[in-house]
């Protein structure tokens, strides 16, 4: 297994523009080093894969909006030629930013956070539109062009677009975690990993993903995430965007594996990677 690279110079591409959580998330764990900030999730996927010792941060999950797809997209499109190298999760906590003694009409965020503090807006902006951003400070910045909207994002937004904080912090009364993957071009071999994931390919037969399953089951290994993508051209066909919890050279793991493959068409391996303690927003 090779080695990730870790040098200063390199460029972090994130999932922009700056203000963003992602951008948050980046900035802690990488602190100032050449960040780069993408419109969206494929383009950062696109400049990795164009740009040799890259790395990327993009997020996988959040706990109200469930799995992000372009995410598990840009890994199956790019499966054997990038890797995930960590997991970093943040704890997010969001503000409602725009111009005090307007009305809202409007209300700008990435949909996740629209789903996160749809009650909240019912509750208090009941006739507000709501409309989806690539990105909550994108979000800020449709705000910032509009007299009566409003956006949901990152507190430090409304200092940096020269907007008001309205209200912070909203729908706290729910949790919300986002998690993010480090993406880079090297499996990762440091001794704390904790996660591996895979990209899997199953016969188009009746059973063959509880087939592929029980080996996991048997060796007592705990399956975190499993999700299917349609292959495109292919219909009624999937890959599977599969992670567990353990390493690939675990024993329990390498059983599983063992068995598993008999069953699979295909399984790429995303790596093994360590879970970085939580960050807060």
């Amino acid at each position: 297994m090779s080695v990730a690279t870790d040098e200063p110079s390199l460029p972090i591409a994130y999932l922009g523009p700056e203000g963003s959580f992602s951008h948050l998330v980046t900035k802690q764990r990488f602190q100032d080093r050449n960040l780069v900030p993408f419109k969206s999730i494929p383009d950062v996927f696109d400049f990795l894969s164009k740009t040799e010792r890259s790395r990327g941060v993009v997020p996988i999950e959040n706990s109200s909006g469930g799995t992000i797809m372009p995410t598990v997209d840009g890994l199956i499109d790019n499966a054997c030629r990038l890797y995930v190298e960590e997991e970093l999760s943040l704890d997010v906590k969001l503000a409602l930013i725009g111009r005090r003694d307007v009305g809202i009409e409007a209300v700008y965020s990435h949909f996740v956070p629209l789903q996160h503090c749809e009650k909240w807006l019912k509750k208090h902006h009941p006739d507000a539109r709501q409309i989806a951003a690539s990105s909550t400070s994108g979000a800020v910045q449709l705000a910032v062009q509009e007299q009566n909207a409003a956006a949901i994002g990152p507190i430090e937004n409304a200092e940096m677009y020269g907007l008001e904080v309205l209200s912070y912090p909203i729908a706290e009364d729910v949790p919300n975690v986002t998690q993010f993957f480090v993406i880079g071009h090297h499996k990762v071999t440091a001794l704390e990993c904790r996660k591996t994931s895979f990209i899997v390919a199953l016969p188009d037969e009746a059973g063959s993903l509880c087939s592929f399953l029980e080996p996991f089951r048997d060796a007592a290994v705990s399956l975190k995430r499993i999700q299917s993508r349609p292959i495109i051209g292919h219909p009624n066909t999937y890959m599977f965007f599969i992670e567990i919890d353990g390493c690939e050279w675990d024993d329990n793991v390498q059983q599983a594996l063992a068995r598993a493959n008999a069953v699979a068409r295909r399984i790429d391996s995303l790596g093994s990677y360590p879970v970085k303690p939580r960050y807060r927003s």
